[in-house]
């Protein structure tokens, strides 16, 4: 009987054993920085559905809070990261200009031709040479991904040809879209999005970069006529995860395990679909409301490129300035572009 009472005591410690981290488990809640809708793609689609797996992971013990406000504009977001006014952030790393330089190699013209490849790409390389570019000091970056590839969108005119860019007045998102415009002909109009489509109305601007997802989702379709594909890709802006790097090194190893799982190509992997399915959307809003779709021609193509060649050259020289061998990342971001392409043709026979 003294036997049968210590196994059953046994048995009752360890169930309450085995019972306890589930019930009695320490919680880690995180705050992530927000500056967007919570109906956006870049929240709906990419950082809700990475926290979500994250909680999953851990059973719980690692919570996140997405904020419903921003602490502050876009461009400060990393700063604000920095200074733990949140523990995780995202944010654009063009909105610094010269501060992300090296990290920005898939900004450059025609190097993302589709967000899958763009994404993959981005991490791909930062993951290969980012540890000596120390752009993120006081971070941990756990993302990087691209936006889809911008289209030309007009109000007023069609745009067949580059020489149909002279003298139209082009809303762009930054300095670099600018620049990019400007060598192709055309005037920039630096604008919020959320100004394009009054600008537009009223002639300010003829036309509008942007991926059609965004046309839509800034409201822009109504005033938007034609719109001319750029096969290759434009430009792209590379996007960045963060956290703050106290707030990561106070995470357990298995949580942070559990982050690294689903960050880094999960993250690229994301946004492929995101942006992929935000552009589905948007073009079936633009073709319902009549808008005429037009692709570049290839010759057309190839002179553009021409053209925007300075700006791969003065990126060569900052990394050159740097002592970071420009040759090389740029050559292994390109064959990561084109190891992860989503225009690969498979099941052909050879």
């Amino acid at each position: 009987m003294k036997h049968a009472r210590h196994t059953a005591a046994a048995a009752a410690v360890a169930a309450a054993l085995a019972a306890a981290p589930l019930g009695a488990q320490e919680v880690t809640t995180l705050r992530i920085g927000n500056w967007l809708p919570m109906h956006h793609l870049i929240m709906a689609g990419i950082i809700e559905p990475w926290a979500e797996a994250i909680e999953e992971e851990t059973d719980g013990s690692l919570q996140f809070e997405i904020m419903s406000s921003a602490l502050g504009p876009p461009p400060a977001q990393f700063d604000l990261l920095l200074d733990r006014a949140f523990d995780v952030g995202y944010g654009v790393s063009g909105h610094n200009p010269g501060r992300f330089t090296m990290t920005q190699v898939m900004d450059l013209p025609f190097m993302s031709p589709d967000p899958w490849a763009g994404s993959a790409a981005a991490w791909q390389t930062y993951e290969r040479f980012g540890d000596s570019y120390g752009e993120h000091e006081g971070a941990h970056v756990v993302g990087l991904f691209t936006h889809s590839t911008p289209n030309i969108n007009m109000a007023d005119g069609r745009i067949e040809t580059l020489d149909d860019l002279e003298g139209r007045t082009i809303r762009v998102g930054g300095n670099v879209t600018g620049r990019i415009m400007s060598a192709l002909g055309a005037s920039p109009v630096q604008l919020p999005p959320t100004e394009a489509q009054t600008a537009m109305s009223r002639g300010v601007a003829d036309g509008i970069t942007f991926p059609s997802e965004s046309i839509d989702f800034f409201g822009i379709t109504p005033v938007i006529e034609s719109i001319t594909r750029i096969p290759g890709g434009l430009y792209t802006d590379t996007f960045w995860v963060a956290f703050n790097e106290d707030s990561w090194n106070e995470l357990t190893d298995e949580q942070q395990a559990a982050v690294e799982k689903h960050s880094g190509m999960a993250i690229a992997l994301l946004a492929g679909w995101a942006w992929t399915n935000g552009d589905q959307l948007g073009e079936e809003r633009l073709r319902a409301e009549g808008v005429e779709f037009i692709t570049l021609p290839e010759e057309e193509v190839e002179e553009a490129r021409e053209r925007l060649s300075p700006l791969e050259e003065e990126w060569l020289a900052q990394a050159e300035e740097a002592g970071f061998d420009g040759e090389r990342i740029l050559a292994y971001a390109r064959a990561m572009v084109e190891h992860y392409s989503a225009d690969k043709v498979v099941n052909v026979p050879q």
